[in-house]
């Protein structure tokens, strides 16, 4: 099944289901992201989304907000 067969297939889903797929992935990216987390020297960069017309930039406004160190994501 592809990515986007999976994608698909996600709102017809029950919200038991559901459930059972966040903890899986929840299960599965865990352990990923603690790694990253301490590895000694890693850099960490915020991310923006890139503008199609660069003269939009002065039509938004940033915004930055720091969230909890537990703070799920």
């Amino acid at each position: 099944m592809s990515t986007a067969e999976i994608i698909a297939e996600l709102p017809r889903l029950s919200a038991e289901e559901l459930a059972q797929i966040q903890a899986k992935l929840r299960e599965l990216v865990e352990p990923k992201r603690n790694a990253v987390q301490s590895s000694p020297g890693t850099v960490r960069r915020i991310l923006s989304p890139r503008l199609a017309r660069p003269e939009q930039s002065k039509d938004f406004i940033k915004q930055i907000v720091e969230l909890a160190p537990n703070a799920k994501l």
